[in-house]
């Protein structure tokens, strides 16, 4: 599943994050579904291609475009590396960390 690691900082009295995606999503734009594993997808493309008896299959009509907008589910998580090394962080001047 796609994840967020967050930085949690302050400036100035102010929170933010900084964030890094990572992680890896596949979706079967046949059908618009989403998988977490590799595998999971190969099964379930073979299934189709079964079906599909050597049709030219089209992709859903719901299946994200190319330069648009997508909605994605995925969990926002700290950033355990930068949590332990909390005191020894080499922040700017006015950041601090956020406690967290």
């Amino acid at each position: 599943m796609p994840k967020i690691k967050a930085k949690f900082r302050r400036r100035n009295g102010v929170p933010y994050t900084i964030e890094n995606f990572c992680g890896k999503q596949f979706r079967c734009r046949h059908c618009n579904e989403i998988f977490f594993r590799e595998k999971e997808l190969d099964v379930h493309l073979r299934n189709i291609a079964k079906e599909a008896h050597g049709k030219n299959l089209q992709p859903h009509r719901l299946a994200p475009q190319l330069n648009t907008n997508v909605l994605s589910t995925l969990i926002y998580t700290f950033d355990v590396e930068d949590r332990m090394k909390k005191q020894w962080l080499k922040l700017k001047k006015g950041d601090v960390y956020d406690g967290l």
